[in-house]
């Protein structure tokens, strides 16, 4: 047997043992018995879409089932839309969820108008009276909002001081969006993470009028900096989660920013786990436990943009499964259930055959278990949120 043919031997044994592998890890994570974490955990990156009885009561179902205590609902509308709505349900689940208002594009649909930055303070203390306990700021502003003379407003921009101000004064944790993962605004090569699930047209760098990554992050290190006053949570680890140093320093430098570590784990998870745990464990006071996760949203249309530009509840591309249809209902619940155990396997478990719980190439994805020390998950899970997050009170469970 020529040299040539035994190599080719070779290579067919290790991707059929590949295969066997990648198989068998996917037949047990069906069968294992789903994994329930025995800590309290509030989960402060959560989308629960527009105000729902049933669709509410579907996600406290799965929270009960696989322990969680609370989450934050980052879908709160203005005072005169959905807010009064969410204020009666959460009435109804007292504890159960926090209430943070949403300011996206269509909040600033008036930019051009007179009095705009003023209105847009005026609109937080309403808020603020009616009961909101934070703030959500998406990325499109610094990406997309653009003012009345159609240059992007940016995230710095000095008539916004007044509105990150009065966060401060009221007591409002800000949980803000800053960009995207920088490997978006690099060109697509062989070592990219994202290599074969992105498109390179959908890469920032060719939008010429999409800021860099750094100058993003510039801008909300200013306001973060200006605003000592004011507690920011840095949304998806900050947007920082491909260099964990940078954010140490950035954690180092800004004593009132945090991150939350929602639809990461494919890039954390790929790093050695003792890192991670390092990580956690120096900054144990400064990250929140988030996933990202939607109320009865199923994933995006087929053929969607890898793009998001439009907040999820007014997103068209989203799949929304209706609470009247039972079957679908109940599917979505298992789905939901195993998205948390996820989560909880990848930061309490050591396993090495974990996968990314918000889909992200399920079938060549692996990630090592980080199994964080019960200490850090104290505080990682629920005592991070108590402390910053106005309404959710510690009941002094441990595990």
């Amino acid at each position: 047997m020529s040299q040539s043919h035994v190599r080719i031997l070779l290579s067919l044994t290790f991707i059929a043992a590949l295969v066997l592998c990648l198989a068998a890890s996917a037949l047990q994570d069906k069968e294992r018995p789903l994994y329930k974490t025995s800590y309290r955990v509030i989960n402060v990156h959560a989308h629960f879409d527009a105000p729902n009885e049933e669709a509410l009561k579907a996600e406290l179902e799965v929270m009960d089932r696989v322990g969680i205590a609370a989450e934050v609902n980052l879908d709160v509308g203005r005072s005169d839309g959905n807010l009064p709505a969410w204020l009666e349900l959460r009435k109804k689940h007292p504890g159960r969820f926090v209430l943070f208002a949403k300011f996206t594009l269509k909040d600033f649909a008036r930019l051009k108008e007179a009095g705009f930055f003023e209105e847009l303070v005026h609109e937080l203390e309403r808020e603020a009276k009616l009961g909101i306990q934070g703030v959500k700021i998406w990325k499109d502003l610094g990406m997309y909002i653009r003012d009345g003379s159609g240059v992007l407003l940016k995230i710095d921009d000095p008539r916004l001081d007044p509105f990150w101000t009065k966060c401060g004064q009221l007591g409002l944790p800000v949980l803000i969006h800053t960009a995207d993962p920088k490997e978006y605004w690099y060109p697509l090569t062989y070592n990219s993470l994202h290599y074969g699930t992105r498109s390179e047209n959908d890469q920032h760098y060719r939008n010429p009028e999409m800021p860099r990554w750094e100058e993003l992050i510039r801008q909300r290190d200013n306001v973060v900096a200006k605003h000592p006053k004011t507690t920011f949570i840095g949304a998806h680890f900050g947007s920082q989660t491909f260099d964990l140093q940078q954010l140490a320093e950035t954690l180092d430098r800004f004593l009132n920013f945090h991150v939350e570590c929602g639809a990461r784990l494919r890039i954390l998870g790929r790093l050695n786990p003792q890192a991670v745990r390092d990580f956690f464990a120096k900054y144990q006071d400064r990250i929140l436990f988030g996933t990202d996760g939607g109320v009865l949203l199923a994933g995006r249309k087929a053929g969607s943009s890898k793009n998001i530009t439009v907040y999820p509840v007014d997103d068209p591309d989203w799949v929304r499964v209706d609470p009247a249809n039972a079957d679908a209902v109940k599917g979505w619940k298992e789905k939901q259930a195993l998205f948390y155990n996820r989560y909880f396997e990848y930061f309490e478990t050591d396993r090495l055959d974990l996968v990314d719980p918000n889909g992200f190439a399920p079938e060549s994805l692996r990630l090592r278990g980080a199994k964080l020390p019960a200490e850090v998950l104290e505080k990682f899970y629920h005592a991070n949120a108590e402390r910053l997050i106005p309404g959710l009170r510690p009941n002094g469970e441990k595990k």
